[in-house]
């Protein structure tokens, strides 16, 4: 029987200040690096990757704030643990904006993220900033260009929602994502992993018309 994949879902506890710039995490310690220029940040925090005592990093945007900020790093520490217990190695770098990348060989991928707040269950996205290879070994051969994903976050965020109130399509594609979240939850993993399906979904009027901008 294959095991059920659950979500984590953050909190604002988690939520730590930080200055612009760079925040390691090791070992329960938390050390930041201030870089108030965006390429200088994200240099930093991957200089950061190649110590052996650092566990996450996060690059601390000047615009976010201590919620986004915390969360970012907690999202990094998860998604350490969980790439360790897969056989993958290597240190997370995440930022809680959308980060401008310097040069041309580093990729964004975005993730969706549970944070439990006073009004319930709401929907976050921490970015990660990655290298080609790294974005390989994690999505695999279901490697999709983080651009599609990118463009894919309103009708994702969308169907999120409509995943939690129980309101899917009623549609073949509803009905083959319903039976994928018998074991699993819908992450940009799973995204990656059903392109065709995803691209059926995301075409409902009901997920378009929801994910325009008002």
């Amino acid at each position: 029987m294959t095991a059920r994949h659950v979500e984590r879902c953050f909190t604002a506890a988690e939520a730590t200040l930080f200055t612009p710039g760079a925040v390691a995490s090791a070992h329960g310690q938390r050390i930041w690096y201030t870089r108030c220029d965006p390429d200088a940040a994200v240099r930093t925090a991957l200089s950061l990757t190649r110590r052996s005592w650092v566990q996450a990093v996060t690059v601390v945007p000047e615009a976010a704030d201590a919620a986004q900020a915390g969360l970012a790093l907690a999202f990094a520490e998860h998604v350490r643990t969980v790439r360790r217990q897969r056989g993958l190695s290597g240190v997370c770098v995440t930022s809680p904006l959308s980060p401008a990348l310097p040069g041309t060989t580093l990729h964004r991928l975005p993730h969706l993220v549970a944070v439990a707040g006073p009004e319930g269950t709401q929907d976050a996205v921490v970015w990660e900033i990655m290298t080609a290879n790294r974005l390989t070994a994690w999505l695999g051969r279901h490697t999709m260009d983080p651009r599609v994903l990118e463009e894919w976050l309103p009708q994702l965020l969308v169907l999120r929602r409509a995943v939690r109130a129980g309101r899917l399509p009623d549609s073949p594609a509803g009905r083959a994502l319903a039976d994928l979240l018998r074991e699993r939850y819908l992450s940009i993993l799973l995204v990656a992993q059903h392109p065709p399906l995803f691209d059926d979904l995301l075409a409902d009027p009901f997920i378009l018309k929801e994910a325009r901008p008002s």
